[in-house]
């Protein structure tokens, strides 16, 4: 009997020890804390989430909710979107954008970084677990994660050197260009959250008319989230990136051209901001817009912040969802063409951002965010969706292809019937990291192995 209550009290004070260090696990504010002697910004994770649902978000505070965009999809001729700086499409991210600047600095200055309250009040929140893995995860000044690597015809493609050729870009074909970015929701999404992960630090998972995803999903209409990117390129490298705000971030050192696991202080320059807003009219239910930095007559660095395009759906009509001899113009992705530096897009005519991959699109690499239900699968291998990417993106028509550029939404299971016992977390890839991390916390109690050099 003494055996078993030892036996039992044993068990009990390792689940005790397991939750307490999820909860330390989950809301700390960085992968690798700052030094004793650090005198610089602190990074903050923001994680007083709502705890009661937020009133529908009206239109004064939700402008681009009362803009009439039409995401009806027109096959006629007439149907092809376009981009006009005064179209509905540039009134409706601009409105996003005036939105997101509310409250922060006009300089976007490395001493104040991105401000979390606004008017005294919490208005933009975190997902938790980002901190988890020692080689990507935030870092201490301004809670960056390291993203794609970037190289240099990212920035100009060689179809347009002519135009916009950076003859003093670093030398290399593969010379990459790290990128590092954070994120944050506003209080629709930070409800979700908050909904979605315990104060433990644990997932709050629930099936609700035989769905099961974490509870509080899907994000509600007034959602907005919004992304700034930074990338290691400099204006030598990049001239259109002069002006740009530089921030310091805790980030891999380079040493001829590759990067090492090891990190200290340097500096990253805005490169790209994306946004994404809940808009019920959407057959996504999501809309997606990016803008990148180019340097301009703008007396503010938001002025400068042009947009590249929206995109609403994956255009599941357009090659190489199709073959080629059936594929139309995109209708659910509009382009701002008339940009003033070189952007690359996305596969055929879809969104993508400066420094993400052209072969893929802002909603087909979101739109496989996905976790095994069980939060258990990312320990032991493949989980679920090639959000990255293929063999073959992009270049033919394929099964993959036809699945990956599939328009779904929450709570849809990924096209093709595969992946069937993975959940649907609406577009959100940071509550899919997330998910991943807490999973290889679980089984593990510790991140990944070391990091490979790139």
């Amino acid at each position: 009997m003494k055996r078993t209550l030892f036996a039992l009290a044993c068990i009990f004070a390792a689940n005790t020890a397991l939750a307490d260090n999820a909860k330390t696990e989950a809301y700390r504010d960085a992968a690798i804390p700052a030094p004793k002697d650090w005198q610089g910004p602190r990074f903050s994770l923001s994680h007083n989430y709502p705890k009661q649902q937020p009133a529908p978000c009206t239109a004064a505070e939700c402008p681009w909710l009362a803009i009439d965009l039409n995401m009806q999809t027109d096959f006629s001729a007439a149907g092809v979107p376009s981009w006009e700086k005064n179209s509905v499409y540039n009134q409706y991210i601009m409105s996003i954008l005036n939105y997101v600047k509310q409250g922060q600095t006009l300089d976007l200055n490395n001493a104040e970084g991105l401000k979390t309250q606004v008017d005294g009040k919490d208005k933009w929140f975190h997902i938790p677990w980002m901190a988890f893995d020692q080689h990507t995860g935030r870092e201490f000044v301004h809670g960056l994660t390291n993203e794609r690597t970037a190289v240099i015809s990212d920035f100009y493609g060689e179809e347009r050197q002519g135009l916009h050729g950076l003859p003093n870009a670093k030398s290399g074909a593969q010379a990459g260009f790290e990128t590092w970015a954070v994120g944050m929701y506003n209080n629709y999404g930070g409800y979700t959250i908050g909904q979605s992960w315990s104060k433990k630090g644990t997932p709050n998972i629930e099936t609700i008319n035989g769905v099961t995803s974490t509870k509080g999903m899907p994000f509600m209409q007034g959602t907005v989230v919004v992304k700034f990117l930074f990338t290691t390129a400099t204006p030598t490298d990049v001239p259109y990136l002069t002006g740009s705000p530089t921030w310091q971030a805790d980030r891999h050192i380079e040493t001829n051209n590759k990067f090492s696991c090891e990190r200290k202080v340097q500096e990253v320059r805005l490169v790209q901001v994306d946004v994404a807003v809940v808009d019920e009219r959407s057959p996504s239910r999501w809309v997606y817009g990016t803008f990148a930095y180019i340097i301009g007559p703008g007396k503010t660095v938001w002025d400068n912040l042009q947009p590249v395009g929206l995109q609403w759906g994956m255009d599941p009509w357009t090659f190489p969802a199709v073959p080629k001899a059936e594929s139309i113009a995109p209708r659910q992705s509009v382009l701002n063409e008339s940009i003033s530096a070189f952007e690359h897009f996305g596969c055929n005519g879809r969104l993508a951002g400066p420094v993400d991959n052209k072969l893929s699109s802002c909603m087909s690499c979101h739109g496989g965010a996905f976790a095994n239900t069980a939060g258990n699968t990312f320990a032991t291998g493949a989980y679920g969706p090639p959000i990255f990417g293929f063999p073959g993106i992009c270049e033919q028509y394929s099964q993959d292809n036809v699945e990956y550029f599939q328009t779904i939404q929450f709570p849809q299971g990924y096209t093709g019937g595969n992946y069937p016992d993975a959940m649907n977390l609406d577009t959100s890839l940071q509550m899919q990291i997330a998910l991943q991390e807490w999973s290889l916390f679980k089984a593990k109690g510790k991140a990944a192995a070391a990091c490979e050099v790139k």
